[in-house]
C-alpha cells in the first residue's frame, strides 16, 4: 500500500499484511495507524415495485423541483489521490495563488511556506556558518587587504595571521602581538556545538533510509533530533555573540597596548579640557591600527540565528500534521 505519513506528509510504502496495524514512517521515524483491508461486496438488487405511487398533494403552492440523489462516491481506505502537477517549491499554482482580491487591489500573488524547503534550511545555513569560520573575523586592514587577521580557529590558541608583505609598509606600532591572549573558553565550546549541530542537521537530511531502531541509544534520541539541533545552534549563537561583545584576543591586545601608552599621561591629567583632549588622542592612536570586524563575522552570526529560527519553524510545521502548509498572500 502507498500511504501518506500524517506527521511529515511524505509518501510511505507499507506492505499489505500491515493493513489495520501500526506502521513506522521511514522519513520521520514516527508511527501511525494504517487503514484496514478493503473488500468489495455485491449488494443484491432490490425488486422493482408494481408501479410508482403518486402522492396526493393538498398544498396550493407549486411542487419544488426534485433533489438530485447523486452522492459522490467515497474513496476506499488507503486510496492516495494522484499528485498535482509539479510546481516550484514554495510557490502556489496560478489557480491557488489567486485568492479573493480585496477592494482597491488589482492582482494577488501567493507563496506557501514549503515544509520541504524549510527542512533543508538548518543544514544549509549551518554549513555556511561552518565555512565562514575559516575566514577572518577581525583584522587590521590597509587598502582593503588584511595586514593582521584572526579567525575563530586561530583565536582558540591566541594566534594572529600576519601579511609579511604589508607588515613593513604600514605604520602599525609593533609590540601588541605579545599581548594577544587565547579565546578558548568561548571559542572551543562554540566550534564544538557548531560541528555537532551541522553534523546532526545533515544526518537528518541524508539518512532517510536509516532505521534508528537498530542502535538502541540512537533510537531514543533520533525522534528529538530537531529539538537537539535547535538547542545546539542557539547555544552556538549565544557563545559567538558573547565573544564578539567581549572582543577577540587581537582586539583586546590592541586596546591594552594603546592604554599602556597613555597610562602615565592619564594619571597626570586633571583638568576636564585636558582629559577630553587626551581621550581624543587615545582614539586617534587606536585608529592607527585600522582594526575592523569583517563581513564574514556578521554573516556567520546572521546565518547561525536564521538556522535556529528555521528549526523552530520546522517544528511548528511538523505539529500541523496533515493540515496544508501555511501560505502568504500578497495583494497589489
Amino acid at each position: 500500500m502507498r500511504l501518506i505519513c500524517p506527521h511529515c506528509m511524505s509518501g510511505v510504502t507499507v506492505p499489505d499484511d500491515a493493513a489495520g496495524k501500526e506502521a513506522t514512517c521511514s522519513n520521520c521515524g514516527k508511527s501511525f495507524p494504517t487503514p484496514a483491508r478493503y473488500a468489495a461486496t455485491v449488494v443484491p438488487e432490490v425488486p422493482a415495485v408494481a408501479g410508482p405511487i403518486d402522492p396526493v398533494r393538498t398544498s396550493p403552492h407549486p411542487e419544488p423541483p426534485p433533489m438530485s440523489s447523486t452522492v459522490p462516491p467515497v474513496a476506499p481506505p488507503g486510496y492516495v489521490p494522484p499528485a498535482p502537477p509539479p510546481t516550484p517549491d514554495g510557490f502556489l499554482t496560478p489557480a491557488a495563488s489567486a485568492g479573493p482580491v480585496q477592494a482597491g487591489y488589482a492582482h494577488s500573488f501567493g507563496i506557501t511556506i514549503s515544509p520541504h524547503v524549510v527542512s533543508w534550511l538548518p543544514a544549509a545555513l549551518l554549513l555556511f556558518v561552518m565555512v565562514f569560520t575559516f575566514f577572518p573575523w577581525v583584522g587590521c586592514y590597509s587598502g582593503g587587504v588584511p595586514v593582521y587577521s584572526q579567525r575563530p580557529w586561530t583565536a582558540v590558541y591566541g594566534s594572529v595571521s600576519p601579511n609579511f608583505e604589508l607588515e613593513d609598509a604600514v605604520s602599525i606600532p609593533p609590540g601588541w602581538q605579545n599581548k594577544v591572549s587565547s579565546d578558548w573558553p568561548l571559542m572551543v565550546p562554540y566550534l564544538v556545538l557548531l560541528l555537532l549541530a551541522t553534523a546532526l542537521a545533515w544526518a537528518d537530511r541524508g539518512l532517510h533510509a536509516f532505521d534508528p531502531r537498530k542502535i538502541p541509544p540512537l533510537a531514543r534520541v533520533w525522534p528529538h533530533r530537531q529539538t537537539i539541533v535547535c538547542v545546539l545552534a542557539t547555544l552556538a549563537f549565544l557563545l559567538a555573540a558573547l565573544q564578539v561583545s567581549n572582543g577577540f584576543g587581537m582586539e583586546r591586545a590592541i586596546r591594552k597596548q594603546v592604554g599602556e601608552e597613555f597610562t602615565a599621561k592619564q594619571q597626570l591629567t586633571t583638568e576636564p579640557h585636558q582629559k577630553e583632549k587626551l581621550a581624543w588622542r587615545i582614539d586617534q592612536e587606536y585608529y592607527r591600527y585600522k582594526l575592523e570586524r569583517t563581513t564574514w563575522m556578521y554573516l556567520a552570526l546572521l546565518f547561525n540565528l536564521f538556522a535556529a529560527l528555521a528549526v523552530i519553524l520546522r517544528l511548528g510545521l511538523d505539529r500541523r500534521g496533515p493540515k496544508p502548509p501555511p501560505k502568504i498572500l500578497l495583494h497589489y
